[in-house]
């Protein structure tokens, strides 16, 4: 008995010690939104717009029908949400975001001055993903989707084109360092609301100048082959080719083949030679091919003229990928980067970024087909 007492007594003035918890954060205080967009408007200010859902209470715990938009104006980001929480009787908090988008005309100016409003909130979600919007980002939020959260669509869709590809997978906390980075610039998904008001599509990548869009994207095969090349390419990599030219019919499918990329290989070497940088980037991948109405893939002349002629056509996408890259000035693959840790004495005498447009930027693409589905 004297030994529990020995133990259970400090045990019990310890506890009468401890402080409560100051900092208490219930959630009944504020009202979450999942999705937000910030526009430049014709006079210069920031309109802020953020959706949210609507609960109906029941006595299962509440459901989903929809979801709300408000929205603020304001000479800055901060000052945006302000007059959005002026509106409401609630505080909104970004700790649930999930999708932020930018209208293109304001990230033309500078990205940071949107993001810094997350980056100083200890409650904001940095994983929430970053798009830049076609024209308006408010277009977006006001789709009139089938889906009860306009949040759910827009992160539904930018995953499902992460995977093929065809769009990079960043997010708030992903882009932070490369913002400040001077040798290396980052990228972004491309968005456009379609014209019924009704769905969106992902467009590409949109290019990056230190903290501002350049105005230029990068579309369809070019898209993914950047992707590839920079290796921040998705699980399931998808073209088709047209490998045989016709003046006959309009209609021929047999002069298509379709394939996906199962594995890929990036590596980039970065050389000064007299005062010249040259970046060579090889792609060696490995493909399955989907659709080939000619057949013949027992033979492996037919392959290895197949892998030839792939190869050629990929390289060529890289080339005009390449090409817009440098037409923007930027330098999405870190080249710069690359200087700096290996020609450190270099890189201190260059303005890099006058120079980038002189960099002699050369792809290589090595394709070999691994598979060819259950028929030859």
């Amino acid at each position: 008995m004297i030994r529990i007492l020995k133990i259970s007594i400090p045990a019990l003035v310890t506890t009468l010690l401890l402080s409560a918890c100051w900092d208490q954060h219930l959630l009944k205080d504020v009202k979450l939104f999942m999705a937000a967009s910030f526009d430049l408007t014709p006079d210069g200010k920031i309109l802020d717009e953020l959706t949210s859902p609507i609960i109906n209470k029941d006595q299962g715990g509440g459901t989903v029908k929809g979801h709300t938009v408000t929205s603020g104006i304001g000479n800055t980001p901060r000052e945006a949400r302000w007059d959005i929480d002026r509106k409401t009787d609630k505080i909104f908090e970004a700790s649930k975001l999930r999708v932020l988008i930018i209208g293109d005309e304001l990230a033309r100016k500078d990205l940071y001055s949107v993001l810094d409003l997350f980056y100083r909130d200890p409650k904001s979600s940095l994983s929430a993903k970053v798009v830049i919007a076609e024209g308006m980002a408010k277009d977006l939020l006001r789709l009139k989707t089938e889906e009860e959260k306009i949040s759910s669509y827009l992160f539904d869709l930018l995953e499902s084109q992460e995977i093929a590809s065809l769009i990079p997978e960043e997010n708030i906390q992903s882009i932070c360092a490369e913002m400040f980075d001077p040798g290396e610039d980052f990228v972004l998904p491309y968005l456009r609301a379609a014209e019924d008001g009704k769905t969106a599509s992902a467009e590409g990548v949109a290019l990056f100048n230190e903290r501002k869009f350049t105005g230029r994207v990068l579309t369809g095969d070019e898209a993914v082959i950047f992707l590839l090349l920079d290796g921040n390419a998705g699980k399931s990599p998808k073209f088709t080719k047209k490998i045989v030219e016709s003046e006959t019919d309009n209609f021929m499918p047999q002069n298509f083949v379709s394939f996906n990329v199962k594995k890929a290989k990036e590596t980039l070497e970065v050389k000064v030679k007299r005062q010249r940088v040259i970046a060579n980037i090889n792609l060696s991948l490995k493909i399955e091919i989907t659709y080939y109405p000619r057949n013949q893939l027992y033979k492996k002349q037919e392959i290895a003229k197949l892998n030839k002629k792939l190869s050629e056509m990929l390289t060529n996408d890289a080339v005009a990928a390449i090409k817009v890259l440098q037409e923007a000035n930027s330098d999405s693959f870190g080249i710069g980067r690359m200087l700096i840790a290996h020609y450190p004495d270099y890189w201190k005498q260059v303005d890099w970024k006058k120079e980038y447009v002189n960099v002699a930027i050369i792809p290589h693409v090595e394709l070999e087909i691994i598979g060819h589905g259950i028929i030859e």
